[in-house]
Formats: structure tokens, C-alpha cells, sequence
């Protein structure tokens, strides 16, 4: 069966599940058109997973433009005219000209031929995990680890590691953990937390910003990766590491060029971007007015203001940004379309009219009800990240987000908080590299590059997990808690 024959196939099994559901009749408090929605979401689910994210996704606002409570005109708003969409076009843009730049190697140089970096081995290892994390705050996870491969090869190169090699093998898996982490950290250009975000906020009304969410993300992260590093020294233990001599790194200096005057107006926009991020939020305590001007311009604005920088910029007499360059190449068409899909679909699954809420809520009842708040939170966080592992991220955080609001918003006020839940529903989506499946790109490079395998993937993936699932519980969430109540 060849691929088209093959989504023929699944876009018909899909569509006659959905409107075999919605032909149901409607258990109480569902309503007949809230059977419909479950129809329209189970359509969608079986689209994403089985034919693509991208077209399908058109699919999916043409059912839900049939619904009375929304019609056409509300859907194609909630769907193309929501601010997650915008935030989300404008980051790409202004995302794509910073990866192509020498700014990846230049940041990696610094961070593994610093003094304390040559210390040892295991310093090193260290520098360059947290290297690629902090530049994964920025960057697209698929486009800075196919951007950083060339160079890890050089690495590997020049302290003489050879493949197979026990040390590599770590290395390599390190990178591409902390890379896929790193998408989850900050809302910058990565999809996952955005949506997460939009989903609580079309369903509460109250908004996340850029620094609450980094406030929780960036922790979480930074404790992960400590984690990571002693699970690495003490547990997988490669023989091979006191080999590395870090002092040989010194040799990639000179294979990096300085910054030009292009690459300083892109980090200089960059910066500005995410200081009116950020910027809001510390002046709330001693200027309220000043925030509340502020805050109105929403998460799309910074981004939107640095496109519009970057396109009249000149260097050479050329534009920092072309704009048919930018919008072909650097924009992620497929995300966004469903991003804006999904978004709709999540605001007619907590549709107040709809009972699927108080449906849903009252299914997983005898499970919410057995578990006490903590053990409700661990059960939505180890289901997300379970599912990132063997499903689509961008699916993973639409359905744990769907179901997590539709119980968290069910429970008497106070028990938990359902902003930090969601969000960090958005930061679990990124842990992600037990199973090719997980983060197409990233695992599938890595495994293809020889320097890991399938199996190492599998065992220290889910490994990873498992720690993820703790640091989300015990660090991320207390700290959403405090900042979002």
C-alpha cells in the first residue's frame, strides 16, 4: 500500500469514528453537540497520528465551523485570529536569521574552553550539556541540533573520541536530552508550551507571560540536567572518560569567526525581544499602570516589533531578513495550522455549553477522587510524558491538556493550580527521545550518526523520564503554583 493509498485510508477511518460518535446519543451532561466536538476531536487525533499534522489540521476547522455555537466566522477567528498563532508566526520569523549565524558554535566555544570547563572531563561534559541547553532557550530543538551536529562532530574530533566509544555514546545522548529539554524550558519559538498556554488561557481567560512561564520552565530544567549529569557519573559510569583532555577543546577558537555587525543587530533584537517579555513582570510590584499598559499588547507584540526591526535593518545594502527567505525557510507552516487548529478544538472541548467538562470530569472522577492533589498531578505529568515518547508532542500536549483542564477546572477552588498543571503539561511534551517516534528529527539524526543506538536511546530515554516526571512534580509545579494562584 503505497503512502497515499494509505492515508486515504486512515482519512476515512477517521471521519466515519468521528461521526459515528457525534450519531450517538449524548450521555447526560453531555449535550448532543458536545458529542459532536468528541466526535471532531477523535477525527482530528486519528488524522495527527496517522496521516500528518499539517493538512489534516484544515479538516479538523471545517467540522468545527459546522457547529452552531461557533459557525464559520468565530472558528476561522479562534483559529487564525488568536494570539498563540501570532506569538508563534512572529518567534519563527525572528528565530530562523539567529540560526544562521555562527552564534551556536561561538556560544559552545565559550561554554567548553572556559577555565573551569578544562578542569577535568566531567567539567566539560557539564559545560557543553548546559551549553546546548541555553541555547535551546532560543532555538527550534530540530533546527539547533541539526545546526549543532557538525560542530559536536569537531568536538568529538579534536579530544580525539572515537565512535563507540562509551563516552560518545553519552555525549551524544546528552545533547539530544538536553536539546529536546530545552524546548520546554521557555515559550521562545517552541510550540508545545505555547499551546499548552493558549489552551489554558482560552479555557480560564487569564493569561500566562513569557516570565511566569520561564520563572517555572528554567528551574525545572536546570535541576533536570544536574539530574542527568549525576545519573550519567554515577550510573552509566563510561570507563573511557578520563581519555577526554578538555584542555584540546582550546583548538576550536580559531575555527569560529568573530561576530559581525549582522549577527550583533540579530542578538540585539533578540535581547530587546526578550526584555519586553519579561520586562512587565518586574515592574508590577512598584509601577501597576506601567504593566497594566503593557501587558495589553500581548506575547505576539516583542516578536512582531523585532520582525519589523530585522526587515529594515540593512547590512551590505541587504535587509537583516527577507522576507520570502524568512516565511519559506524559517516559518514551520505545518505547527502553526494545527497550533491554531488545536486551539479552536480546545476551546470547544471547555465550551461551557457543550458538558464535556463536567462529562469527562465526572468518567475520571473515581480516579481523581482516590488520589489526593499531588498524586493527581503526578498521574497528568507521568501520562505526558509517557505519551511524548511514542506520539506526536504537538498531539501529546492537545489531549493531556484537554483532559487535565477539563478535571483540574472540576475540583473545588484551591486544591491545585491549573495554570501550573497545563503549563508544565507543555514543558513534559519536550521529554521526548526514547523512541524515534517521540522527536522525529532529533532522535532519528542522533541514532543515524552512530554515536548511539536505538537501544541506549530506549533505556537512558526513559530514564530521563523518569526524572522529568520528578522535577515537574517537585520542582516545577510548586514553583507554578506560587507564581500563578
Amino acid at each position: 500500500m503505497t503512502k497515499s493509498q494509505k492515508d486515504t485510508f486512515w482519512l476515512v477511518v477517521s471521519l466515519a469514528a468521528g461521526f459515528l460518535v457525534r450519531s450517538l446519543p449524548a450521555p447526560a451532561p453531555l449535550t448532543q453537540e458536545g458529542l459532536a466536538v468528541l466526535g471532531i476531536f477523535l477525527t482530528s487525533l486519528l488524522m495527527w497520528i496517522t496521516i500528518s499534522i499539517d493538512w489534516p489540521s484544515l479538516i479538523t476547522v471545517l467540522l468545527l465551523g459546522f457547529l452552531p455555537s461557533f459557525g464559520f466566522g468565530e472558528t476561522l477567528k479562534g483559529t487564525l485570529g488568536n494570539t498563540t498563532v501570532a506569538f508563534l508566526l512572529f518567534t519563527f520569523m525572528l528565530v530562523y536569521p539567529l540560526s544562521q549565524t555562527h552564534f551556536v558554535r561561538r556560544c559552545t566555544v565559550s561554554f567548553i574552553t572556559n577555565r573551569v570547563a578544562r578542569r577535568g572531563p566531567w567539567s566539560f561534559v557539564t559545560f557543553l550539556l548546559f551549553a546546548v541547553t541555553f541555547m535551546g532557550l532560543f532555538i527550534s530543538p530540530s533546527v539547533l541540533f541539526v545546526a549543532f551536529m557538525p560542530f559536536l562532530e569537531d568536538i568529538f574530533q579534536v579530544l580525539e573520541v572515537k565512535k563507540g566509544s562509551p563516552t560518545g555514546n553519552m555525549i551524544m545522548l546528552g545533547t539530544a536530552f538536553c536539546i529536546s529539554l530545552s524546548s520546554g524550558m521557555t515559550a521562545i519559538g517552541h510550540v508545545w508550551p505555547t499551546m499548552a498556554i493558549g489552551y489554558y488561557t482560552a479555557a480560564t481567560g487569564r493569561d500566562v507571560n513569557q516570565f511566569q512561564y520561564m520563572a517555572m520552565g528554567i528551574p525545572t530544567g536546570i535541576v533536570l540536567v544536574l539530574l542527568l549529569l549525576l545519573v550519567f557519573k554515577f550510573v552509566f559510569r563510561p570507563a573511557d572518560i578520563g581519555e577526554i583532555s578538555p584542555s584540546k577543546a582550546m583548538a576550536l577558537r580559531g575555527m569560529v569567526p568573530k561576530a559581525d555587525r549582522k549577527e550583533w543587530i540579530i542578538l540585539g533584537t533578540m535581547a530587546l525581544t526578550v526584555l519586553l517579555w519579561v520586562g512587565p513582570s518586574l515592574v508590577k510590584g512598584f509601577d501597576p499602570g506601567l504593566y497594566k499598559m503593557v501587558s495589553k499588547w500581548t506575547t505576539a507584540m516583542p516578536p512582531l516589533l523585532g520582525c519589523i526591526i530585522l526587515f529594515i535593518a540593512r547590512d551590505k545594502g541587504q535587509p537583516i531578513m527577507n522576507f520570502r527567505e524568512v516565511m519559506t525557510k524559517g516559518v514551520l507552516w505545518a505547527s502553526i495550522i494545527m497550533t491554531g487548529a488545536a486551539t479552536m478544538l480546545g476551546s470547544a472541548l471547555t465550551h461551557n455549553g457543550m458538558g464535556v467538562k463536567e462529562w469527562l470530569s465526572g468518567m475520571l472522577a473515581p480516579i481523581a477522587g482516590g488520589l489526593p492533589a499531588f498524586g493527581l498531578i503526578l498521574f497528568f505529568f507521568a501520562w505526558c510524558v509517557l505519551e511524548t515518547n511514542f506520539s506526536s508532542n504537538i498531539v501529546t500536549t492537545t489531549v493531556v491538556s484537554a483532559v487535565a483542564l477539563s478535571v483540574c477546572q472540576a475540583l473545588p477552588a484551591g486544591i491545585l493550580s491549573v495554570g501550573a498543571v497545563v503549563c508544565l503539561i507543555g514543558f513534559g511534551a519536550g521529554i521526548c527521545n526514547m523512541t524515534p517516534a517521540g522527536q522525529s528529527t532529533i532522535n532519528t539524526v542522533a541514532i543515524g550518526s552512530g554515536w548511539t543506538t536505538v537501544k541506549d536511546m530506549f533505556i537512558w530515554g526513559g530514564v530521563f523520564a523518569i526524572l522529568a516526571v520528578l522535577a515537574m512534580t517537585f520542582v516545577g509545579y510548586p514553583i507554578g503554583a506560587l507564581l500563578l494562584h
